[in-house]
């Protein structure tokens, strides 16, 4: 009977900690984080590219992707449509 209860005794204490370790393990993961999706930029693409409201400003023509012509856009104050 008394070797029963050492047994229990130990069975218990390694569940336990074998429990313990286990949440230890959870709790210590890095959380997943969702991918920020990158913006489709396409391909290079010839663009003419105007002051708005200025007739006499020169037009230029630029080239590159949708997502570079934001930026020039953005950048110079012009608008681009496509050449």
């Amino acid at each position: 009977m008394r070797k029963l209860r050492v047994v229990w005794k130990w069975g218990m204490l390694g569940l336990a900690g074998g429990i313990t370790a286990l949440a230890i393990a959870a709790l210590s993961q890095t959380p997943a984080h969702a991918v920020r999706p990158q913006p489709d930029c396409g391909p290079t693409r010839s663009w003419n590219c105007v002051i708005p409201r200025c007739p006499d400003c020169p037009e230029i023509l630029f080239e590159g992707t949708v997502c570079e012509k934001k930026q020039f856009e953005k950048e110079t104050g012009r608008v681009c449509s496509p050449a």
